[in-house]
C-alpha cells in the first residue's frame, strides 16, 4: 500500500504568491486615479458614511425668532409705520387746502357794454390765512413725532417677540422632558405592577400590598397625562408665536 504525501510545499508557494498578488494590487490600487479608487472603494464597503448634521439649540433658537418675527403682530407694526409715514406726507402740502382762489368777471364786458372799456375787465381774489404756515409746520411736526413712536413700539415689539419665544421655548423643552422621564417612571411602576401580581398569584404578597401597586401605577398614568397635557399647552404657545407647526419648524 502506497502512502500519500500532502503536498505541504505547495500550498505554501500558493499561499506566497496570493499574499505578493494582492499587496501588488494593493500598490497598484494606490496608483489608480480617484474616481476609479472611489468606486472600487465603495465596492469593498470602504466608503466612510457622512457625519450627522447636529443642529444646536442656538440655531434652533434663531429660526424659531426669525420666523416669529414675521408673525401678524410684527406686520401691524410695519403697517402703523407706513401708514405714518403717508400721513406726513399728507401734512407737507395740507397748506394747499388753505389756500383759496377766486375768480369773476366784470359784468359790463359780458354785457357789451361801452363800459366794458374801462378796467378790470377780471376780478381775481387769493385768500391765504396768517397762521397758515404755522399750522403746516404744527402738522409735520406732529407727523415726524407719530412716526418716531411707530418705529419705538416696533423696536420694543421684536424685543418682546424675542424674548417670549425664548420663554417659550425653554418651557417646550421642560414640558418635553418631563414627558420623557414620567414615561420612564410609568414603565417601570407598571413592571412592579406585574411583578406583583406575579407574586400574588404565588401567595408571596397580600392582596393590600397589591392594590398599593396598583394605585401607585395608576397615580403615574394620571401624572402622565397631566405632564402631557401640559406639553401639548406649550407647544400651542410657541407655534402661536411662529405661526407655523413646531413640528414643520423643527425639521425645517
Amino acid at each position: 500500500m502506497m502512502k500519500y504525501k500532502f503536498p505541504y510545499m505547495k500550498i505554501l508557494m500558493i499561499f506566497l504568491l496570493l499574499v505578493a498578488g494582492h499587496h501588488s494590487f494593493a500598490q497598484s490600487l494606490s496608483k489608480l486615479p480617484d474616481s476609479v479608487r472611489k468606486v472600487v472603494d465603495e465596492y469593498n464597503g470602504l466608503k466612510k458614511a457622512p457625519a450627522n448634521i447636529v443642529v444646536t439649540d442656538d440655531k434652533i433658537k434663531s429660526r424659531l425668532i426669525k420666523m416669529a418675527l414675521t408673525n401678524a403682530e410684527m406686520l401691524a407694526a410695519d403697517a402703523n409705520i407706513k401708514m405714518a409715514e403717508i400721513n406726513r406726507r399728507k401734512a407737507g402740502t395740507s397748506f394747499l387746502s388753505s389756500v383759496n382762489v377766486g375768480t369773476n368777471v366784470n359784468e359790463f364786458v359780458i354785457n357789451g357794454s361801452e363800459a366794458a372799456s374801462f378796467y378790470p375787465k377780471y376780478n381775481i381774489g387769493l385768500s391765504i390765512p396768517l397762521d397758515m404756515f404755522a399750522k403746516n409746520k404744527a402738522e409735520k411736526k406732529l407727523s415726524d413725532q407719530i412716526i418716531l413712536i411707530r418705529k419705538a413700539e416696533k423696536d420694543q415689539l421684536e424685543k418682546n417677540i424675542k424674548a417670549r419665544v425664548l420663554i417659550s421655548y425653554e418651557n417646550y423643552k421642560e414640558k418635553k422632558e418631563l414627558v420623557e422621564l414620567q414615561k420612564i417612571a410609568m414603565e417601570d411602576d407598571l413592571a412592579a405592577y406585574e411583578r406583583a401580581q406575579a407574586q400574588f398569584r404565588e401567595n408571596d404578597i397580600s392582596l393590600e400590598d397589591l392594590n398599593k401597586v396598583y394605585k401607585t401605577s395608576i397615580n403615574e398614568r394620571a401624572n402622565l397625562i397631566i405632564k402631557e397635557k401640559d406639553l401639548n399647552v406649550a407647544i400651542i404657545q410657541l407655534e402661536e408665536l411662529i405661526a407655523m407647526p413646531l413640528q414643520k419648524a423643527l425639521q425645517n
